[in-house]
């Protein structure tokens, strides 16, 4: 299965070269020219898409202060950001992924409310499976080759923190017991 890295580069490190392509973008590419590269870079169905990037969280939900951060707002992906109010950008990846990874904190959460509206959202205007954890997530944005004797930035990330769901299309969300994660 083909599968496709979107990388905004505010998340420190870099997808190392694999059997996948990366698409970097950063705070001056727009969401529509983000999605038109993923996209376009599709060769094989059914494909994945995986996005890397900084997610929001925080420690406020409803009128309480929590001791654990939630997310669930949005993402910082391109320029204008992946938030609730502009998630109908989606529509332009609809169809054309089987699942959309989010490797960043708190996509999953339910800050906004207790239906996990970003992450539902998101799976219905892409038409596609979207899989996202609660809470905020770990990950090495380098590592050191004691070989070559030098540090390189490779993002690396290990088992997800928190709870993760699975969002489908039909507005559905499930909790997935034992996860896997779509990169090193």
């Amino acid at each position: 299965m083909q599968k496709i890295i979107l990388h905004d580069t505010r998340l420190d490190g870099r997808v190392e070269p694999g059997p996948y392509q990366v698409i970097q973008v950063d705070a001056t590419t727009s969401l529509a020219t983000g999605f038109r590269s993923v996209v376009q870079a599709v060769r094989s169905s059914p494909a994945e898409l995986v996005i890397a990037c900084h997610g929001y969280t925080t420690h406020q939900y409803g009128q309480a202060s929590h001791q654990e951060s939630t997310g669930g707002s949005g993402l910082q992906l391109c320029r204008e950001l992946l938030l609730l109010r502009n998630l109908s950008a989606a529509s332009a990846l609809r169809d054309t992924f089987r699942t959309i990874w989010v490797m960043a904190c708190g996509a999953g959460g339910n800050a906004v409310h207790d239906s996990r509206p970003f992450g539902r959202e998101f799976a219905h205007y892409a038409n596609s499976v979207v899989v996202a954890a609660d809470r905020n997530q770990i990950y090495n944005p380098g590592v050191y080759d004691s070989s070559q004797r030098e540090s390189r930035r490779a993002l690396r990330f290990g088992a997800w923190e928190g709870t993760v769901y699975e969002f489908r299309p039909d507005g559905t969300v499930r909790t997935l017991r034992s996860p896997s994660t779509p990169l090193p």
